[in-house]
């Protein structure tokens, strides 16, 4: 499942949706702005990419995952907008029946995703 929003993202009723007895790992990953890029103090990022290519960019990385890894379900909620530090930006939650597939494929949505922000974030660091 993919949600590009400007909303608030509930981690805990993500993680709910993931529940399911055949699931007996779900994991999650919360990033978050954090308050320094290369050494520069960071007073906040945003996102300048249309929601609907956002959407298809994360449905091929969600895809992807699907089909390399032996994973249940995953869910990626991805904000779109400005953001202070210490904002939530993305969510990414897994489930499978052994967590050993689902931090790995974490890791690699993790991955995919942080070469599309090379594409679709612009950091304002201090100078």
């Amino acid at each position: 499942m993919i949600s590009v929003t400007k909303e608030n993202i509930s981690v805990e009723e993500v993680v709910g949706l993931l529940r399911h007895p055949d699931a007996g790992a779900v994991i999650s990953y919360l990033g978050t702005v954090r308050s320094s890029l290369e050494g520069k103090r960071s007073r906040g990022l945003s996102f300048t990419v249309d929601d609907s290519a956002m959407r298809e960019s994360l449905r091929r990385v969600e895809s992807e995952a699907l089909q390399k890894f032996a994973v249940r379900e995953v869910v990626i909620v991805h904000r779109t907008g400005s953001f202070a530090v210490g904002d939530d930006i993305l969510l990414i939650a897994i489930s499978s029946a052994h967590r050993g597939p689902a931090f790995d494929a974490c890791q690699y949505i993790i991955d995919r995703i942080k070469e599309l922000h090379d594409i679709w974030k612009q950091e304002n660091l201090e100078q």
